[in-house]
């Protein structure tokens, strides 16, 4: 899969170790077949665990996004995860990420500065915080989980409620505040347009799962006309 989107020219790919069946094996095999695209093939975390994030760096991945970053602190936290002291936490040991110790010294001297670090906001109280959380430094990125984020809301899948829409305006605007990029999952093909047409940087647009399904039903439709 990661082939098929890298060679239709995606921008990026995320592995999915949160609600996927990505084992740090399948983890480390899609990251090797990006290698064949100009696509960016970054892991997408089960959750906030420095372990689990080295893991992910150590096999390749150049960065993460991190889901259920509710505050200032956890942003940090994912910024230090990602990055070797004094900036960070994360410990030594870069195996496929230093080319299995060919490039292991480029590598250490370049990662801190090269790191994607993403925070997917979920939560009202990720919504209440996002000033602060958009404003640590070292996060490049913030990702709308619209899901998570209409049901911690209270109202599910309702992506045209006044509070959702109000919630995500929130975003952008700290985004555009403090120079970070604006992200988000997109609920639909309508709301990735204007998204993009509102000038934001990371859309999160379609998934392997949903475009197989989409072709399977379409193929399927068609043929039992």
């Amino acid at each position: 899969m990661v082939e098929i989107f890298g060679r239709a020219g995606y921008d990026y790919v995320l592995i999915d170790a949160e609600h996927g069946a990505a084992t740090p094996q399948v983890m480390k095999s899609m990251l090797q077949a990006g290698q064949h695209t100009d696509t960016v093939v970054l892991a997408r975390a089960l959750r906030l665990d420095v372990e689990l994030i080295r893991l992910y760096l150590d096999l390749g991945s150049p960065g993460v996004a991190c889901p259920f970053i509710n505050t200032e602190e956890e942003a940090k936290r994912l910024v230090a995860a990602c990055r070797y002291p004094p900036e960070g936490i994360r410990g030594y040991g870069p195996r496929r990420a230093g080319n299995y110790g060919f490039d292991a010294d480029a590598y250490y001297e370049e990662a801190n500065d090269s790191m994607i670090c993403i925070a997917m906001i979920e939560t009202e109280t990720a919504i209440q915080n996002i000033d602060q959380i958009t404003a640590v430094e070292g996060l490049d990125a913030v990702l709308i989980g619209p899901m998570d984020l209409s049901i911690d809301l209270g109202v599910f899948g309702d992506f045209s409620s006044q509070k959702y829409a109000e919630a995500e305006s929130r975003v952008r605007e700290a985004c555009q505040t403090n120079g970070t990029a604006m992200g988000t999952g997109c609920y639909s093909m309508d709301h990735a347009i204007a998204c993009r047409d509102t000038g934001d940087p990371l859309l999160l647009a379609l998934g392997d799962e949903v475009a197989i399904r989409q072709g399977a039903v379409e193929t399927l439709s068609i043929l039992r006309k």
